[in-house]
């Protein structure tokens, strides 16, 4: 598999406006940049939307605020987000127990699931978009400096995608407090991946 060479869009983000970030926004586009903290990444998904229309939204963090998770809930009933999954840590259902049960009522314990994993991404697709969000920032609001790089890109979603299928395939439904049954599902997923370059040195 090969990646195209792409230019990449630049840019520190000292504004609330999450918008701004999405001006040059389009097909096989990168935007890399940091922020000063003032916008979420709910925010960021938000005007991501407003550039694809409709689409079907994966988020993979280690944290989610259940206030954030209210506001992911609002956007599927406003018509913006067609389905929502999400995959956190195992250890966020003895974190936050509240906040796990009501998630699980917000999104079913079908489109829940748990690893070992601190990685951070969003994952944003419909029929015209492939988008690919990896970031420092949790679903919850953080008012410090942030990273992101946002690319619309085929062969870079369908990495990620990769990975969640297997989650999805491999673990139990809802928040799963097992770390025996997270590393089990992560030790099958990276021993049958080792070692395979995806033309990395190439984009």
């Amino acid at each position: 598999m090969k990646f195209r060479f792409k230019k990449s869009e630049l840019g520190v983000f000292n504004t609330k406006v999450s918008d701004d970030v999405l001006r040059n926004f389009s097909k096989d586009c990168r935007i890399i940049g940091l922020t000063r903290g003032e916008f979420s990444l709910i925010d960021l998904l938000r005007s991501i939307l407003k550039k694809t229309g409709k689409a079907h939204v994966i988020c993979t963090t280690w944290s989610a605020g259940i206030k954030d998770a209210h506001q992911i809930e609002w956007l599927m009933r406003d018509n913006n987000i067609s389905s929502f999954n999400l995959v956190t840590d195992h250890s966020y259902s003895t974190r936050q127990k509240k906040y796990a049960v009501t998630i699980e009522q917000l999104f079913g314990k079908e489109n829940i699931r748990t690893s070992e994993i601190h990685a951070k991404f969003l994952l944003i697709y419909n029929d015209n978009y492939n988008v690919c969000v990896r970031t420092s920032m949790n679903l919850n609001a953080n008012r410090t400096c942030e990273n992101f790089e946002i690319d619309e890109d085929k062969s870079i979603f369908d990495f990620y995608m990769d990975f969640i299928e297997h989650l999805f395939g491999s673990m139990p439904k809802g928040f799963t407090s097992s770390s025996f049954k997270a590393n089990k599902s992560l030790d099958i997923f990276f021993n049958k991946s080792n070692n395979k370059l995806r033309g990395w040195s190439e984009i």
